[in-house]
């Protein structure tokens, strides 16, 4: 499956949540989401080569584990992505530091999602970085790119919701950009 997406920094996410409100997007509850992101050494300057795996393993709510492949088609914020329930993740960490997969990143979000028809939305706070709504769509992998990403950025210039820069990389990235920033 492919997973395309937006995201933008949010000038004010309380307010984002009362527009999401007045627009009927129903909420989920809030999800604690510590995500740690493998990659292989030699990969780690080649964050959209789509010959490259990036690995990821998502505890949610310290109690549920998830794996994630994804593979970049034309950038951070789209690609494949095929994700599996872990009985363990702390074996399968194992797993991947004896193939030679190496930590890229490791951050914790607070996370809630909503839905408008087939498009997810996810109100993010990722502490140290601030508050970010994304909007994904599930595609098909042949899907045209820039027409998904155009009805996403109409979805969320439709909800009137203040935003500020547009991100073109995801969390991971800019985590391990602000990191740099602090040395």
């Amino acid at each position: 499956m492919r997973e395309i997406e937006i995201k933008v920094q949010l000038n004010d996410s309380n307010e984002a949540i009362k527009k999401l409100s007045a627009a009927g997007v129903e909420l989920s509850s809030v999800k604690e989401q510590h995500d740690v992101v493998y990659c292989l050494p030699a990969d780690k300057a080649k964050e959209n080569d789509p010959n490259v795996n990036w690995l990821r393993i998502r505890t949610e709510n310290k109690t549920t584990a998830y794996f994630t492949l994804k593979r970049s088609v034309s950038g951070s914020l789209d690609s494949i992505e095929h994700e599996t329930i872990v009985a363990d993740a702390g074996e399968l960490e194992a797993m991947l530091h004896y193939m030679g997969y190496v930590v890229f990143s490791d951050l914790v979000k607070i996370r809630r999602t909503g839905h408008i028809g087939d498009i997810e939305l996810c109100l993010d706070e990722v502490p140290p970085l601030g508050g970010f709504i994304e909007l994904e769509k599930l595609c098909d992998e042949s899907a045209d790119g820039a027409m998904v990403e155009k009805e996403l950025m109409s979805t969320l210039d439709s909800l009137g919701i203040a935003y500020g820069e547009r991100m073109t990389k995801g969390y991971d990235e800019l985590m391990n950009e602000h990191l740099a920033r602090m040395r």
